[in-house]
């Protein structure tokens, strides 16, 4: 549903299993991309609420470095499914396994894209790195640990666009 506009997570989000007002955050880990080991992790909302605070540290316990959206031109932040959430005013984060510029990682990240996204080959016979996949479930485990146990509920920065959908 994703590729067809977000449609399973925007049926969720006007209809959860749950009371609405109980999601407080969603955390996307729709194509994270574990190619090679996890060094760096790309997060895209990563300033635009608390959660930004919660990866971070999460992924300095890891010793694993937090990167920005490396091409915020695209847009991706509202172009996947936490977009769903984040209109209905959930603080949203999304991620990828990051890289260096030049680095044989970028290569990988770039070939994989061009091989494989959205092609036959994008299979499940891909070349998968399980201890970077295995490393990266703990890291969003230590995350969504920390946000629930949290005594306050993630919040949109108060410079954040995406403040205005706040409830």
């Amino acid at each position: 549903g994703e590729e067809k506009g977000e449609l399973g997570s925007n049926y969720f989000a006007e209809h959860p299993t749950v009371a609405g007002n109980a999601i407080v955050a969603d955390i996307n880990m729709d194509m994270y991309l574990p190619l090679f080991p996890l060094r760096y992790v790309e997060v895209q909302g990563l300033d635009e609420s608390t959660l930004g605070e919660d990866i971070r540290a999460a992924a300095t316990a890891a010793d694993i470095e937090v990167q920005a959206d490396k091409e915020p031109e695209a847009n991706r932040f509202i172009r996947s499914d936490q977009y769903s959430f984040i209109r209905r005013g959930v603080p949203a984060l999304a991620f990828k396994f990051g890289w260096r510029k030049g680095s044989p990682e970028e290569k990988i990240f770039h070939a994989w894209y061009k091989q494989r996204y959205h092609a036959p080959s994008d299979d499940t016979h891909q070349p998968v790195d399980k201890q970077a996949a295995a490393r990266f479930t703990h890291l969003l485990y230590t995350l969504v640990r920390r946000v629930a146990d949290a005594p306050s509920r993630p919040h949109w920065q108060p410079e954040s666009f995406f403040r205005r959908f706040a409830k």
